[in-house]
């Protein structure tokens, strides 16, 4: 210690950091020690862990997708029991935004996968369940389409964004042919398809809302619900030119629709709403609603495989 004194240095070295452990009862030392560690680390993994895993997606998730803006406040996830929690996902983009105040998923992987099952039944296990509370859509604009019809019909250009047109519309050439190619693929083997792992899904929203609108309209057509709980499947298609048919099954609780004076409006409003109830005007109101949703994904038609039926009258002059 005094040649250490003597040298200027205040750094203790190792024989003198085991010196003074060994006098004070190492034992005690390093049993509070780790109890500070744990103690920092539970409070870690309890309160900023979900954090910073949510930041890091948000910075990565924006950093590769460039049409819009992702902000996910937490992440978390248990792979024993396949589930996965988030809170605060927000997607905004130039023509319409989600947001989700918080909710979870769970993937029951555990269950036994046969491929040999049948992907269009409607009665096979749920292995995805998902819950949302507080879930909002908004639509507020229509950039492609607006742009589109203003090239069409040779206008100026008054969109923000009339560059991204173009590219769009060969990006959705490139994804045309990537479809057609996963449904030669999907019609050949079946099996390989994701609705053969996951046939079900079904989702449960607490307080949710949609609207549409925005402050070049004086009103905001608003959909609000307490709770839905739905239900996805696939079944075939209705007609055998198409691949396979979504459906979605449901039943809302306490819905109203209304329209909302839009925050903000531009545009003066000529004819007032007959009578307003809380936050606008109510034009449906119904404590139970179901809906019953379906939609066929179109196929590829290869007309040289397509053989008609002769005619089977000759006109002569």
């Amino acid at each position: 210690m005094d040649h250490r004194k003597e040298n200027g240095s205040f750094v203790p070295s190792f024989t003198d950091l085991e010196g003074f452990l060994t006098e004070h009862d190492s034992n005690v030392v390093w049993l509070f020690v780790a109890t500070i560690l744990s103690c920092g680390w539970i409070i870690y993994l309890t309160y900023y862990n979900s954090r910073n895993l949510g930041l890091i997606l948000t910075l990565v998730l924006n950093r590769l997708y460039k049409n819009g803006y992702i902000h996910i406040g937490s992440f978390s996830f248990s792979v024993l029991s396949g589930k996965v929690m988030f809170r605060e996902i927000y997607y905004i983009n130039e023509d319409l935004s989600i947001r989700i105040q918080d909710g979870f998923l769970i993937f029951r992987w555990w269950k036994m996968y046969n491929p040999k099952q049948k992907q269009h039944d409607p009665r096979a296990e749920t292995r995805l369940y998902m819950t949302v509370n507080g879930f909002e859509f908004h639509v507020y604009n229509r950039c492609d389409l607006y742009a589109h019809l203003e090239e069409v019909f040779g206008l100026e250009p008054t969109i923000i964004f009339p560059k991204k047109v173009g590219r769009k519309i060969k990006k959705h050439e490139g994804k045309d042919k990537s479809n057609l190619e996963s449904a030669k693929t999907e019609t050949q083997d079946p099996s390989s398809s994701w609705r053969s792992l996951i046939p079900v899904i079904k989702m449960d929203i607490n307080t949710g809302r949609l609207a549409f609108g925005n402050r070049f309209l004086p009103q905001t057509l608003c959909i609000n619900f307490d709770d839905a709980f739905l239900t996805y499947t696939t079944k075939p298609p209705s007609s055998h030119l198409d691949r396979f048919m979504h459906i979605v099954k449901g039943k809302l609780e306490n819905v109203r629709v209304m329209l909302v004076p839009s925050l903000k409006a531009v545009v003066v409003q000529n004819d007032e709403p007959p009578r307003l109830m809380g936050e606008g005007f109510v034009v449906m109101q119904s404590n139970d609603v179901d809906i019953y949703y379906y939609m066929d994904t179109p196929g590829m038609f290869e007309p040289w495989l397509t053989t008609f039926p002769s005619p089977s009258h000759i006109w002569e002059h």
